[in-house]
């Protein structure tokens, strides 16, 4: 699936530099077995005008692995969804409405506003990013699905989300029938720390494998968040001490920070 020729509209995916916890300066993006996958999934997607869910714990990149993808591969026909919880339909209805740059307001009359929305959906390729399923009612999910169609399959839908998304689809088995694809994000494996974290932020390029695997086992925990928070309260005392070197007892002061409950005794 491809954009018609001659047509440009600004991408609704957020820039790159939004896409680390905090917009943590100088963290790269990596190209982990996660991103891969997703991407075989997402393309999957967009070549069989298909529904694919990406889902698991916060703080994975989830989200970011998406982002990437999509900027590749799709980025002017995306639209981009993201709900608050317990969002009602007639939001659902008025941020797709907005989404799709149709004109005026939506028609209060829900018939003649979802023909519209499926009149655009027709009328030229789109790719439905709908990110934090897991806040979306069954009302919301049902219409997704009905969006979708069977016959036309106006679009492919790609959700994603954490906690129960994957239960919420399960309760709901017209939809889960119709879901073509999933894949789950898991932690970074001790393996996959130690090869990606040196690459990831220039403060971990030398730092000895020991050290990155204590700071996993301590709060990095497999989760790019987690290792982001870490390396931004790091890369503060670095600054702001340019005598201290990444050591053990730097790392135990940053876990301090982050559960007071650490004890940290600082080497004199």
């Amino acid at each position: 699936m491809t954009a018609p020729a001659g047509a440009s509209r600004p991408s609704q995916l957020p820039p790159p530099s939004q896409d680390h916890y905090l917009g943590l300066t100088g963290a790269n993006a990596m190209a982990t077995k996660a991103v891969a996958e997703t991407e075989t999934r997402l393309l999957k997607a967009i070549k069989h005008n298909a529904m694919v869910c990406i889902h698991g714990h916060v703080g994975l990149g989830k989200t970011f692995a998406v982002h990437t993808v999509l900027r590749r591969r799709a980025a002017e026909i995306t639209v981009r969804l993201r709900y608050n919880t317990g969002a009602n339909m007639n939001e659902i209805r008025t941020q797709l409405w907005r989404r799709l740059d149709l004109p005026g307001q939506p028609p209060q009359s829900v018939g003649p506003c979802d023909q519209h929305i499926r009149d655009a959906l027709e009328a030229e390729p789109r790719v439905l990013l709908i990110d934090e399923v897991q806040g979306l009612g069954p009302k919301a999910l049902e219409y997704f699905r009905t969006l979708w169609g069977d016959d036309a399959r106006r679009a492919p839908i790609i959700l994603v989300g954490s906690g129960n998304t994957r239960q919420k689809i399960l309760n709901n088995p017209a939809l889960h029938s119709r879901i073509l694809d999933w894949y789950q994000f898991s932690p970074l494996t001790p393996t996959e720390v130690q090869a990606v974290i040196p690459a990831y932020q220039r403060i971990w390029a030398d730092a000895q494998p020991e050290l990155i695997l204590y700071t996993d086992d301590m709060a990095g925990h497999g989760s790019f968040r987690n290792w982001a928070r870490i390396t931004l309260l790091l890369h503060d005392a670095l600054d702001e001490n340019p005598g201290l070197t990444l050591s053990k007892d730097l790392i135990r002061w940053v876990l301090s920070r982050i559960d007071p409950t650490t004890r940290h005794a600082p080497q004199r």
